[in-house]
């Protein structure tokens, strides 16, 4: 599973259910499109359109065929996550339930209200960026079946 540093500070505002996303500490552009450049250099990813979040929003999938992750794994069709955009910078992924049970008591993440998601808050600092990828990674591993 995953083993967390706590968050520290209070949560971010966070508003939903639709859409659903953070609403204060917005992570600095910098760190949103360092962690997005990580995200999309996963091996098999490919970008395309949301399936599932707000206009502008930058999404990954994993082609049919790659790996053996769970239907639970992707939140429509092969989309694994999904970035929101600047004004919000926090993120949709799947997880197993214990480490999303592991997410949200660190305090980097909520439950999706209606959906089986986690919603991860934006990295405010280098050091959150580097929870936040061990987090997007965890969720990788879980759709392409690796352990």
């Amino acid at each position: 599973m995953l083993t967390l540093t706590p968050r520290q500070g209070p949560a971010p505002r966070v508003f939903g259910p639709a859409p659903h996303g953070q609403g204060s500490q917005i992570s600095p552009i910098m760190l949103q499109e360092e962690l997005w450049g990580r995200m999309r250099a996963l091996p098999y990813v490919y970008m395309a359109p949301t399936l599932v979040s707000v206009p502008h929003a930058r999404s990954l999938f994993i082609p049919e065929g790659i790996g053996t992750g769970p239907a639970e794994a992707f939140q429509r069709g092969r989309e694994w996550a999904h970035i929101h955009p600047h004004h919000d910078g926090s993120l949709h992924l799947t997880l197993p339930k214990e480490a999303e049970e592991d997410v949200i008591a660190a305090g980097w993440g909520v439950h999706h209200p209606v959906q089986a998601v986690v919603l991860v808050y934006g990295p405010r600092t280098a050091e959150e960026l580097e929870t936040v990828w061990e987090i997007i990674q965890f969720s990788y591993r879980y759709a392409v079946g690796a352990k």
